[in-house]
């Protein structure tokens, strides 16, 4: 049965492995970045230390390489992304007239073209929001690790960015840790309903 969780000791392995061959690392040898192979029958097993991390045919390159890892992380990092957008739709507590964005397929195109290691998801207000209530938000979730990244500001009456919501939030809500994805959202959605509902006039 195909686990729904992501395997998070795989995800850091892999991106370990993908970091240890690209980049300024490209001219290092699979042995100096910490990569082993191992002969199963027609392919090769490929290690990070002791994590399995790709498996590749008998003839491949450096870059096919590199995009297998890309190919197996893009997976974990969907399970991980679910994870993330299920809570956040279940725990937020929005003023009238937000949506939460979950910008999956655009974030998954820069992970399998760019390395791209950030889930973007952001709250912004609709045509049916009160004016006096108008916030946005950004949060960059990190597909390496459960961490992430958070923004949230007022939107003025001309429409640009007013005051800072996460002023006053401590530099570990703004940028959380946690030790599963369900765990990160939830912290996520609790820094921001208490910035939310810190404000007079909102809810």
């Amino acid at each position: 049965m195909i686990s729904t969780q992501p395997n998070l000791a795989y995800l850091k392995a892999a991106w370990a492995a993908h970091a240890s061959i690209s980049a300024e690392n490209c001219r290092l040898s699979y042995e100096q970045a910490g990569i082993s192979f191992e002969r199963v029958n027609h392919s090769w097993i490929v290690r990070k230390n002791d994590t399995q991390v790709s498996t590749m045919p008998l003839r491949y390159t450096r870059q096919e390489l590199r995009m297998g890892f890309l190919g197996r992380i893009e997976l974990e990092a969907r399970k991980a992304a679910a994870e993330v957008e299920g809570v956040l739709l279940r725990d937020l507590d929005l003023p009238e007239g937000h949506t939460v964005i979950v910008e999956l397929e655009a974030s998954m195109r820069h992970l399998r073209h760019k390395g791209s290691r950030a889930l973007t998801v952001l709250i912004a207000p609709t045509d049916a929001s009160e004016a006096g209530e108008r916030f946005c938000a950004e949060i960059q979730a990190f597909l390496d690790a459960p961490r992430a990244c958070l923004f949230a500001h007022r939107i003025q009456p001309d429409g640009y960015a007013g005051a800072d919501l996460l002023a006053h939030a401590a530099k570990r809500e703004r940028h959380p840790r946690a030790p599963t994805y369900v765990e990160l959202a939830q912290c996520i959605a609790a820094t921001l309903n208490h910035a939310l509902h810190r404000n007079p006039g909102w809810h």
